[in-house]
């Protein structure tokens, strides 16, 4: 195949032709207007010009949920869409994953749904304390809510449909970022700890115990059918992981495997849905992230950043806004300890101590 698709024009499909190039393939882009990844492509695409978006793609994949459904939909038709529609469509409406998972026998918080605010504040009583989502959209901490049972009136967000899960006292969050290929073989990166703030990814440094992560992973992505990498997260409570959600795509905790790793997510993946042969990865040493969100990089704070062995900056050339992903540090340790001091020196040059004005 010479020539991938890829829906939608952010950083992730900027990383997946950044590290793919090297294997001859050419990139078309389709998005609503020009991102990150139109400043690689060989070809960008726009609204009206799907047709020919599809037809002139070997293989079609995205990296983002919410895209164009015209796009999405002719190239399942051409057979050259992975992953496919599925995963995708079950991603539009929480509560559509949350009702495949807990079909398919896969650990999750309990959960209920509701249609109006006053049934949602209702239901919230079901659980002593509970976690309120907007079905559709949101990420990043955006478009939910805690609310503690007796205290139903708290609850203000106004939604179409509600999706009301049972919150659960995790001791930590974690997830594993794996390829299915197309005839159905397993690849997996090492586990990573991740740790937000606000709701976002602050850092995450791998490796991490298993704790049955990467069963379940497997199991749900042959429940899909899926091919490509496939990014699972989960609470960690008591030592049993339970699925937080799943993204049907590369993903911020696996940016890890840019630097440390025997190959990266974003090569893998284009690998897979190409039909070229997976490498089995290998993390070569202990290998973590600082994202960089909501402030712009002087010289100076990026030859701090620099300073730290071991280091190396993404910047995605976005426009910079509180509470926005606009790039990453990659991190590598001679061993843990190692890797946790450096990923403590790098907050300190982001943030120091007023994460609030940026997250």
């Amino acid at each position: 195949m010479n020539r991938v698709g890829i829906i939608g024009s952010g950083q992730l499909g900027w990383m997946m032709i950044l590290e793919s190039k090297p294997l001859g393939i050419e990139f078309n882009v389709f998005d609503l207007e020009p991102g990150p990844a139109a400043t690689l492509a060989d070809r960008f695409f726009t609204t009206g010009s799907e047709n020919e978006f599809v037809r002139t793609s070997d293989a079609v994949t995205y990296e983002f949920e919410h895209v164009s459904d015209r796009a999405i939909d002719l190239a399942e038709k051409e057979r050259k869409l992975f992953p496919n529609s599925l995963a995708i469509n079950l991603k539009k409406e929480r509560y559509r994953e949350k009702e495949f998972l807990r079909n398919n026998g896969f650990p999750i918080a309990d959960f209920v749904v509701a249609k109006t605010l006053e049934d949602a504040r209702k239901k919230t009583e079901m659980f002593e304390k509970s976690v309120v989502k907007s079905s559709s959209g949101g990420y990043d901490g955006k478009g939910q809510e805690y609310v503690d049972g007796p205290r139903r009136d708290q609850l203000r967000m106004i939604t179409d449909t509600y999706v009301i899960e049972e919150y659960i006292d995790y001791d930590f969050e974690a997830s594993i970022i794996m390829a299915r290929d197309r005839n159905g073989g397993k690849t997996f990166f090492d586990p990573s700890l991740n740790v937000n703030h606000s709701g976002m990814l602050l850092y995450n440094s791998s490796p991490l115990d298993d704790y049955g992560m990467r069963d379940i992973a497997a199991k749900l992505s042959d429940a899909l059918d899926y091919v490509g990498v496939l990014s699972v997260e989960f609470f960690i409570k008591d030592g049993k992981p339970i699925i937080n959600e799943f993204a049907p795509r590369v993903h911020n905790s696996g940016h890890h495997t840019l630097l440390g790793s025997s190959i990266s997510q974003f090569e893998q993946h284009i690998r897979v849905v190409t039909g070229m042969p997976p490498m089995r990865p290998r993390l070569f040493c202990p290998s973590g992230i600082v994202n960089i969100v909501g402030r712009d990089l002087d010289y100076k704070t990026k030859e701090k950043l620099l300073e730290i062995d071991g280091s190396r900056i993404y910047w995605y050339g976005k426009q910079v806004r509180r509470r926005r992903k606009v790039g990453h540090v990659n991190l590598i340790g001679d061993d843990r300890s190692d890797l946790d001091a450096k990923i403590e020196t790098a907050k300190k040059i982001l943030y120091g101590d007023h994460m609030a004005d940026f997250f």
